[in-house]
């Protein structure tokens, strides 16, 4: 997967914007926006494909995907809130493994594990009405709640392996042992359609 395409194109909309975002490590960025004149452009649905191949698409509110090169299912903003709630899920039980540890350890010095605020979709309005800075608004909210992904799992990952002596697992009990970060969490990666990949 290369990454979240952002889709906007309005039901009789002559434009389509597209947005993507990429991880970046441990943060989620905006790598390229384009705007395809849908009607007098005879290769806008070749740019389309070459825009969203390999990416999840997802579709900000009120685009219409109906007659367009897309395969499977979509994201939508909802999709969103969703993902946002199984990172609060995962930060309950990054506190929970945190507050057994201290109790069969009697340990005083761990140290709380930071994580970021939800991200509200109030606070991602497009400054204008146009499919471009629709399409940014919405890449934007995404991106957001994909780094409080990426920051919460992170703390968790933190937590796998005592640092002075290697020991693993440390912290974190076997079940949430993973050495890495996954990009999403296992039930919203479960809803996604690459595409050019089905």
């Amino acid at each position: 997967m290369r990454g979240i395409a952002i889709v906007d194109r309005q039901p009789d909309a002559e434009q389509i914007a597209v947005w993507n975002t990429s991880r970046d490590g441990d943060r989620a960025t905006n790598v390229n926006a384009v705007v395809i004149e849908a009607i007098n452009d005879p290769d806008a649905m070749t740019k389309l494909l070459s825009l969203v191949h390999r990416c999840v698409v997802l579709k900000t509110e009120g685009t219409s995907l109906d007659g367009l090169p897309i395969e499977g299912e979509a994201l939508d903003v909802a999709d969103v809130a969703a993902l946002l709630d199984e990172v609060e899920a995962q930060q309950s039980r990054i506190l929970d493994a945190l507050t057994d540890y201290k109790r069969a350890t009697r340990s005083r010095t761990l140290v709380e594990p930071t994580f970021p605020p939800r991200p509200a979709p109030e606070d991602f309005v497009p400054a204008e009405d146009t499919p471009s800075l629709r399409a940014l608004a919405t890449a934007n909210y995404f991106g957001r709640s994909w780094t409080t992904w990426l920051s919460t799992d992170e703390e968790r990952r933190r937590r796998t392996v005592q640092p002075a002596t290697g020991t693993t697992p440390w912290i974190m009990p076997e079940t949430m042992n993973a050495a890495t970060v996954p990009d999403f969490p296992e039930v919203f990666s479960g809803r996604l359609y690459v595409q050019g990949m089905g």
